[in-house]
């Protein structure tokens, strides 16, 4: 059945990472640069003790999975979602394409701002449904929703522990990032609306009383999640939020803190959310959802216990992603392979490469960032460039995320609209190859002082597969009207 795909594609990555560990010795940092040791490879109860290693870590992200669930499942108890989705898509039944740029940019601009993938996976599902009901296949969806989000974390400005590691600050490559950003969710809209045949679908406004305090609701739920998760302080050096949230919490009677005694410790002033945030956020909302519409104490529990039981296979997928990466992380045959790609003469093309593989094995961005990169920097000396491995690794990495058979989002995005993955590396690689070379050119163009003739011979051979891709697309069509 298509819904277990994904979970396939998982396991055989996963088989994937084992066989290699078998192959390619550990590597460490140690205080002579990396040091190279014996094999060592992910076994059987490697395996199972990865996935629990996994479920802890990553636990606060697998709540946020479950919370979302347990949102859309109290959306549904309403009886008002399915209207709600219908009237919005009523709203561009006569120009659809306008819905493929404002999903783009809300998804792509949100994530560049944010930095975190996380922060609007509650808004996926949504933007899905409201795509499908105009008549958008599925794979359209995913690209303008889930394509658009990696896209704009390619760009981002907050980017964890790159700058850190890296000694970058929030400026560097600025304009860069920018310009890269409006241009590669320009070519994904065209690519979507050239692509795309949405179904001439009969879309009529249903009457339905109550629908606008959950419209509300959303609303609000975006604009908090922006205003606690962009990082304030670090882009723009406002303090003002954080200033605004101390004053609150000194604030006391008989030397008890009236907020923390009401909310607790866990709401954080704006622009420092985690994750945690986020699952109260989603928690809240539901409550207050289920207060609008009187929802029984019996109702919402068994929309509760009907949300998680949909998100428990959503957060299987985001657990076994990780397994792979604490594997390959345990294992350290990832560290020789960089290792040895990073030894290459041209540092451009080495960190292109190592930027692409460490979307395979490291599914999330900040691991992947701090695992990759410290073991990067170790390896090259020459710290005027690292400003361009920084951009390298930020715009690589998360592009290869679109087909990475480990990409956490995609893969959900996938299971939600039962498309298998290899449907969907026929659908996207021109797109992904096309894009490769806008970004290539890009780094090419940025890196000119540390570019060695390899390079150009790389780009000229990609860009003559696109050409050559993009030709034998056009006589399969002319042969396909012909036949017809």
């Amino acid at each position: 059945m298509k819904k277990y795909n994904v979970f396939k594609v998982l396991l055989l990555a996963l088989f994937g990472a084992i066989i290699v560990s078998f192959i390619l010795p550990k590597s460490q940092i140690g205080y002579t640069g990396i040091e190279k040791g014996v094999i060592n490879p992910i076994t059987f109860v490697d395996t199972i003790s990865n996935g629990l290693t996994s479920f802890s870590v990553f636990i606060a992200n697998f709540i946020l999975i479950l919370s979302i669930g347990i949102f859309y499942s109290v959306l549904k108890k309403t009886e008002k979602y399915d209207a709600i989705i219908n009237n919005t898509a009523c709203k561009f039944k006569n120009n659809k394409k306008a819905f493929i740029i404002l999903t783009v940019v809300i998804f792509g601009f949100l994530a560049a701002a944010i930095g975190e993938v996380y922060a609007v996976l509650f808004m996926i599902p949504a933007f899905i449904d409201t795509s499908k009901k105009l008549g958008f296949d599925s794979k359209t969806s995913i690209l303008i929703t889930v394509g658009s989000t990696l896209l704009g974390l390619s760009s981002s400005l907050y980017t964890n522990y790159t700058n850190q590691i890296l000694a970058l600050k929030v400026s560097t490559n600025i304009l860069v990032k920018v310009i890269t950003l409006v241009v590669s969710l320009l070519v994904l809209v065209l690519f979507a609306i050239f692509k795309s045949k949405p179904e001439d679908v009969k879309l009529e406004k249903e009457k339905t009383k109550k629908t606008l305090p959950i419209s509300i609701i959303f609303d609000v739920m975006i604009v908090l999640t922006i205003l606690g998760m962009v990082s304030w302080k670090s882009y723009f050096n406002f303090n003002g939020f954080s200033d605004l949230h101390n004053s609150i919490i000194e604030f006391k009677l008989f030397k008890v803190s009236v907020f923390n005694a009401i909310v607790g410790t866990t709401i954080t002033a704006f622009g420092e959310w985690s994750i945690y945030s986020l699952v109260v956020l989603m928690i809240v909302m539901s409550i207050i959802i289920s207060i609008i519409y009187k929802l029984k104490i019996d109702g919402l529990f068994e929309a509760v216990s009907n949300g998680i039981k949909k998100a428990l296979p959503y957060g299987l997928i985001l657990i076994i992603a990780n397994a792979i990466l604490v594997g390959v992380y345990n294992s350290g045959f990832f560290v020789t392979a960089i290792k040895s790609i990073g030894s290459m003469k041209d540092s451009i093309l080495s960190t292109l490469t190592i930027s692409s593989l460490s979307s395979l094995v490291y599914p999330d961005y900040t691991y992947a960032s701090q695992f990759t990169l410290s073991t990067i920097a170790t390896i090259i000396s020459k710290k005027a460039i690292f400003a361009s491995i920084g951009l390298i690794f930020q715009l690589v990495y998360s592009l290869m995320l679109l087909i990475s058979p480990t990409s956490i989002v995609l893969l959900m995005a996938l299971r939600y609209e039962d498309v298998r993955y290899k449907d969907w590396i026929k659908y996207i690689y021109k797109f992904l190859l096309g894009l490769l070379i806008i970004f290539f050119i890009t780094i090419i163009i940025v890196s000119s002082s540390y570019i060695r003739p390899i390079s150009y011979v790389v780009l000229a051979v990609l860009i003559v597969i696109f050409v050559l891709l993009f030709i034998l697309g056009l006589g399969k069509k002319k042969n396909t009207k012909q036949a017809k």
